[in-house]
């Protein structure tokens, strides 16, 4: 009996996978991103060894701060790149002195090397991923 049961829930769950629109390449790219930024957050918190309390009062105080960079990274006003990156060391000084008020002085040190780490990992994963994805294209034949 628990074998029919199963098997039309397998069946049902088949159909119903298959009656689902695919999503648009907006809504994948969008979907890629929340998933990245899930897994930056794990990593950010299993390396600051964030327990559950500071990581509440932590993560609004890194997310203003990653809007604000976000900001300065995307301000065409200015052709100047020092200034640009004068701009985002003083926002991560200002951030530093914030996150000390979270968490231990020590440990919001490491906020920006995290952090580059986690960018550095994601950049490896994706460049392994185009290699991967550029060998099992078939060859171009006459170019």
């Amino acid at each position: 009996m628990k074998q029919i049961y199963l098997l039309i829930f397998i069946m049902l769950s088949a159909s119903l996978l298959e009656a689902q629109p695919l999503k648009s390449d907006q809504e994948k790219k969008l979907a890629d991103l929340r998933k990245i930024q899930a897994m930056e957050m794990a990593f950010i918190t299993k390396e600051l060894n964030l327990s559950p309390d500071e990581a509440q009062k932590f993560w609004p105080v890194f997310n203003q701060y990653r809007n604000e960079i976000k900001g300065v990274a995307k301000d065409k006003s200015g052709n100047d790149q020092l200034e640009k990156q004068q701009r985002m060391l003083d926002l991560r000084k200002k951030y530093r002195e914030d996150f000390t008020r979270v968490i231990s002085q020590d440990r919001a040190n490491k906020v920006f090397g995290a952090e580059d780490e986690f960018k550095t990992l994601v950049r490896r994963e994706f460049q392994k991923r185009q290699v991967e994805k550029r060998q099992l294209e078939p060859r171009k034949k006459g170019f």
